[in-house]
């Protein structure tokens, strides 16, 4: 099947996938080539595309996900590939911010989404 990942300003992904799997409201799911129509809202989570040169990861925070006959469609908001996660910054922003006065500190969903660009990044490599 083929695969396209689009945020609002960059295509992060258009190639060649075996299987996609990527996390909904309702849990992590996986396609493959075939599968039925799909239409998801995607939440904050990893999105693998795994095909036969390789196995492409990256991080969203939302997004929604399309299948119809061998294309897949994924529209995400605020992305991060794999290798640009840099688990010691983000330790050092989070560890930074929680010192800071209320008005100051990073809202929840943010907090949440940078732990969880730690645990993808110490989970994959």
């Amino acid at each position: 099947m083929h695969c396209v990942i689009r945020s609002a300003d960059q295509t992060l992904y258009d190639g060649d996938a075996d299987r996609v799997v990527a996390r909904s409201p309702h849990g992590e799911f996986a396609v493959m080539n075939g599968h039925a129509p799909i239409l998801a809202v995607l939440v904050a989570g990893a999105i693998t595309v795994h095909s036969t040169a390789q196995e492409f990861v990256l991080v969203c925070k939302r997004g929604t996900f399309s299948m119809n006959g061998d294309q897949a469609t994924i529209l995400v908001e605020k992305p991060m590939k794999l290798n640009e996660i840099d688990v010691a910054v983000i330790r050092d922003r989070l560890a930074a911010q929680a010192t800071e006065a209320p008005p100051a500190r990073m809202d929840p969903e943010e907090v949440a989404y940078l732990e969880l660009l730690c645990r993808v990044k110490e989970n994959h490599g």
